[in-house]
């Protein structure tokens, strides 16, 4: 995986509307994108829009990644066509754990289940990550 491309790729209907967000090292932050940087190390963090410090293989504060996840998604309902994008470190605990809870957010089901299936299979890593995906799930948006 270069820093360059995104991983993949997730569509989220947000008010009725499509929503696509891309997913990966937040390097690969794609040109004119809007994104949340989890990796405080991200060389290209200067131009994250949104910013949510997270330790490799960790997990934020509920209530903080709630917080940022919500202003994105204020952005999205404001301009469903613009171009977003999630990125940590390799793209696939920390950002497949917060595309899973915008998912959540959204009326997504399965959070879990979908990320794995329209993301990447090794989206969301550990227990803790498994377990804040299932605490979004259980509030819904």
């Amino acid at each position: 995986m270069t820093a360059g491309a995104p991983r993949g790729a997730v569509t989220l209907m947000v008010d009725g509307q499509p929503v696509r967000v891309t997913g990966g090292p937040f390097d690969s932050l794609p040109p004119g994108a809007r994104g949340l940087c989890l990796e405080p190390r991200a060389a290209r963090v200067a131009e994250a829009e949104w910013r949510l410090d997270v330790p490799d293989f960790g997990v934020p504060e509920d209530a903080a990644l709630r917080d940022v996840l919500g202003a994105m998604l204020a952005a999205m309902r404001a301009d469903p066509g613009g171009t977003y994008h999630v990125g940590c470190r390799a793209g696939l605990g920390r950002t497949g754990m917060a595309l899973a809870c915008l998912g959540a957010m959204t009326g997504v089901a399965d959070p879990l289940g979908w990320v794995r299936a329209t993301y990447h299979a090794g989206a969301v890593e550990t227990p803790g990550q498994e377990a804040l995906v299932a605490r979004f799930a259980a509030r819904g948006a």
